[in-house]
């Protein structure tokens, strides 16, 4: 009999193998618009094509690749018009979200959440960019599932993939982590005085001001 307490949900090996591709993705090790090849992917990860496949359908479907017919498997490279897109949506959705969660913000949550700040901090010195961009996922979706509202929780797990995505090029763009740190020192601050519009306006702000430095940047 299998004893509950030790017993372990292994995620299917298809998953295993896109979260891997997903982060070399982020790290940049493999670039935007890159070919996939299969058979070099399935002898590096010492898994069969078919489970290759699986994997990158479960990326395909969160749009970080794109299959062509008769020319291969691609990382997706996202142009102006896709970034306006993510920008669009993230102003609407976080804006909404971010002013929802304040009732559930209490003195628990703002702990987790200078937590969070605190490690971006170590990370400045660091000089970590891809921690710096997994802590900044790790706080807005903190709040956006705050929010209570299920649906909105849901479109935003969906499209968090692409954002990530998004984020890789930003360094391009900070003159330096304490720029991108204070960013979100401002955004924790915001949110402490637990007014409606200041916070609005600060998440909007907040997004709206990297957007269009990130936009720049691609020109």
């Amino acid at each position: 009999m299998v004893d509950e307490d030790t017993f372990i949900l292994q995620k299917p090996l298809s998953e295993l193998i896109a979260e891997q591709l997903r982060q070399r993705i982020w790290d940049r090790e493999v670039e935007f618009g890159e070919r996939l090849l299969e058979v070099e992917l399935a002898e590096t990860f010492e898994v069969s094509r078919s489970t290759l496949r699986e994997a990158l359908k479960i990326l395909e479907q969160e749009g970080l690749v794109i299959s062509k017919a008769r020319k291969g498997t691609y990382v997706a490279q996202f142009s102006n018009k896709d970034l306006e897109e993510i920008i669009e949506f993230r102003k609407l959705i976080e804006a909404h979200a971010f002013t929802d969660a304040l009732p559930y913000l209490k003195a628990d949550q703002f702990e987790d959440l200078k937590g969070i700040i605190t490690q971006m901090k170590s990370e400045v010195t660091n000089k970590n960019w891809n921690q710096l961009f997994d802590l900044d996922m790790q706080f807005h979706s903190y709040i956006v599932n705050l929010s209570g509202n299920s649906r909105i929780i849901k479109i935003y797990d969906s499209i968090q993939v692409q954002i990530r995505a998004y984020l890789v090029h930003l360094d391009q763009y900070y003159s330096s982590p304490q720029a991108f740190y204070d960013e979100h020192k401002e955004l924790l601050d915001a949110l402490l005085t637990k007014d409606v519009q200041i916070v609005k306006e600060r998440v909007r702000d907040h997004i709206a001001y990297v957007g269009e430095n990130l936009l720049g940047v691609k020109q």
